[in-house]
């Protein structure tokens, strides 16, 4: 068994994880990843959106790191920025999954992260009120971690969980948790006639780095027209079924339509027939499409190689975000950065996607307490599994949030370390004038030097 010790342990590598690591690597820690797959960037590898920066009223809420990605990747031809949209939200940020996958897995090492893939962690250590070591198993056997400070960015809240954190989990005492799909890629496709063919508003149009014609990047419909054609084949469990298509390319498209229910992300029984049915799903909605939608006649699809979950374990913070804190667009004043994207729930029962816009000026401030736990002092939980409710998890879990609340808590987790604090007891003052430092945005009431 081997023995790791580090300044800073993150556990997960999604788009929370991989921004928690950089910043804590930044701000001076001698930092490890711990990853279960064989890539970083978790959902945005698979060609969803990185949304939202920009609020429904036009204004750009959300930069530093998450910004910094967002250039690099317009910089290697993997984005083409924030577009303007007259659907559900004001802005869409379309990336390639690949590109994002090469870029933040470079972006880490130039960090100095040093990243473990393979490293699942299936025991937490606990004493008293910290975490005291963690055993995690990946190539040759189990091995031993510790570090002052330790960041849960599994999605899940495992390591909240297995330290005996209390959690929510879906929208009530039946726990129905949304949906698990998994987005399929398209090649060989025209992706200007599927847009006059399916977007039910306007898409929204950009030019590529490199100049050209402008391509439909995102746009979002139904497929009311094949109706009959899906009750027949069993397709999907409602009419009417809604499709999000987003692309940076003229010939490549990502479908996000499929969807199975009442599946649980933390049992691995049911991830693994998840994965097996939404693998099987998606080649019968791409013969589908191929078959019956201008556009894709001469595609190929390639389903995405991880399902993606929406809804899990939520911890018991030290604050749990409110509906009314979303409806309301409320700031607090240990902010951390804000959301600006609206309520996005896919129901349990269909998995249909559900709009509710954010009040006020269109943002609410994530507290820093919201990824605290009462029970833990050196424990922070960042990104889907966040202290909020289920209606609020439907803003909080979307990836720009997570990126905002990682950059967050690797730059507290590492002050903290640096201290010889535990992140709960960190002046949040500091965090929040380092991260003003970093270009994090966190509101009117705060002074930017974005």
């Amino acid at each position: 068994m081997a023995k790791f010790s580090y300044d800073v342990a993150v556990i997960g590598g999604g788009v929370t994880g991989v921004a928690a690591g950089i910043a804590a690597a930044r701000a001076g820690a001698k930092v490890i990843l711990l990853e279960p797959r064989p890539f970083v960037g978790g959902n945005a590898t698979t060609g969803l959106c990185l949304h939202n920066f920009v609020s429904r009223y036009g204004k750009q809420v959300v930069f530093g790191l998450a910004q910094e990605i967002v250039d690099e990747l317009i910089a290697m031809g993997g984005a083409v920025g924030h577009i303007p949209y007259e659907g559900f939200t004001s802005a869409v940020t379309p990336v390639d999954g690949n590109y994002f996958r090469i870029k933040v897995t470079e972006m880490l090492a130039k960090a100095g992260v040093r990243v473990l893939y393979g490293a699942t962690v299936v025991d937490v250590t606990r004493n008293g009120r910290r975490i005291e070591s963690l055993t995690f198993a990946a190539k040759g056997g189990l091995h031993t971690l510790t570090a002052p400070n330790v960041i849960d960015a599994t999605g899940d809240g495992d390591i909240a969980a297995m330290a005996g954190v209390p959690f929510r989990k879906g929208d009530g005492p039946k726990e129905r948790m949304q949906p698990i799909s998994m987005i399929m890629h398209f090649h060989n496709v025209d992706t200007r006639r599927i847009a006059a063919e399916l977007g039910e508003v306007n898409p929204a149009y950009a030019t590529r780095p490199e100049g050209g014609e402008p391509i439909p990047v995102y746009f979002n419909g139904s497929f009311s027209k094949w109706n009959d054609v899906i009750m027949e084949q069993g397709l999907f469990p409602n009419k009417d079924r809604h499709v999000f298509f987003n692309t940076v390319w003229p010939d490549q498209i990502n479908v996000n339509t499929s969807a199975v229910l009442n599946m649980d992300g933390t049992d691995p029984v049911q991830l693994s027939q998840a994965t097996v049915e939404l693998t099987e799903q998606c080649s019968r909605i791409g013969r589908f499409l191929k078959e019956h939608v201008p556009g894709f006649e001469n595609s190929y699809c390639v389903p995405a190689a991880i399902p993606g979950v929406r809804e899990s374990r939520n911890i018991q913070g030290r604050y749990q975000i409110t509906d009314e804190d979303v409806l309301e667009g409320r700031k607090f004043p240990d902010t951390i950065g804000q959301v600006c994207f609206p309520i996005d729930i896919h129901a349990p029962e269909s998995s249909q996607a559900i709009f509710h816009q954010i009040g006020g000026d269109g943002t609410f401030d994530i507290p820093y307490r919201s990824m605290l736990p009462a029970e833990l002092d050196n424990l922070v939980v960042a990104g889907r599994c966040v202290s909020a409710t289920h209606q609020a998890h439907g803003a909080t879990r979307n990836m720009a949030p997570c990126l905002v609340m990682g950059e967050a808590a690797g730059v507290a987790a590492a002050m903290s370390t640096a201290q010889k604090l535990d992140a709960g007891d960190l002046d949040v003052s500091s965090l929040q004038a380092k991260l003003l430092e970093n270009g994090v945005y966190l509101g009117e009431a705060h002074t930017s030097t974005v």
